[in-house]
């Protein structure tokens, strides 16, 4: 039997997801167990979240300041709080990449884990709302990194809502920081008729400038939305 090469990646990927072999960071070889992580102990071990005190407003780790940080004191910020777990660098970095890029889509289950326990601990009762991605994208790479580890947290029994659109617009890695609050604020809107939850825990891969994330909160504010936060793996 011939296998073709697209029908050869979904098995690969299939058989990754079931079982993973190979650890997402090293490529060390794993011993194929269902429902392991793909990484391997030193790897894992890598991966520190931020710790020490946090800026209320974005999460960020405070170093001698108190209370907000210099950045949330200068602007306004249409967001209530956010969360990530990480620093987008070293191994958070790689492992995001990983997953994002180079399709190590059985990560889905171990991210999702780590984001589940921030979201019981700090929002037990709010709805779950993804970021949507731009048109075009699940046409061109077939999935949504966001998405999916939302139907793993849908699967652990948080609510879900999607009320989100986004609209055509350019790609906002390709932007300077106002450019990207001007794109970002055209961008994305509530889908006609839809209702947003009344606490709404945004959720993303990895936040820069902050631009998306403060353009889908006034979006769901401006829909009836009365708080809004974000949880996200990471902060560039």
């Amino acid at each position: 039997m011939v296998i073709l090469p697209a029908a050869r990646r979904a098995f690969a990927l299939a058989l990754d997801f079931a079982l993973p072999v190979s650890c997402a960071l090293c490529g060390r070889a794993l011993e194929p167990r269902r429902g392991a992580p793909p990484l391997c102990p030193s790897c894992r071990a890598l991966l520190r979240p931020i710790a020490g005190r946090r800026c209320p407003r974005c999460g960020e780790e405070l170093s001698s300041e108190e209370g907000l940080c210099m950045d949330c004191r200068a602007r306004e910020r249409v967001l209530d709080e956010a969360y990530p777990l990480f620093r987008f660098s070293g191994a958070c970095k790689d492992l995001v990449s990983a997953y994002k890029f180079r399709d190590r889509r059985s990560l889905a289950p171990f991210l999702a884990e780590l984001l589940a326990a921030a979201a019981e601990r700090l929002w037990p009762d709010w709805s779950i709302v993804p970021v949507p991605p731009r048109p075009g994208k699940l046409r061109e790479r077939g999935w949504d990194q966001v998405e999916r580890l939302a139907r793993e947290l849908e699967g652990r029994g948080f609510a879900v809502a999607r009320p989100l659109e986004r609209l055509g617009s350019k790609q906002q890695k390709r932007l300077g920081r106002e450019a990207r609050l001007a794109n970002a604020r055209a961008a994305y809107r509530l889908k006609e008729g839809a209702t947003p939850p009344e606490l709404a825990l945004l959720l993303d891969d990895v936040v820069t400038t902050g631009a998306t994330a403060e353009a889908c909160a006034a979006a769901l504010k401006a829909g009836g939305s009365r708080k809004v936060s974000l949880l996200i793996l990471a902060a560039d």
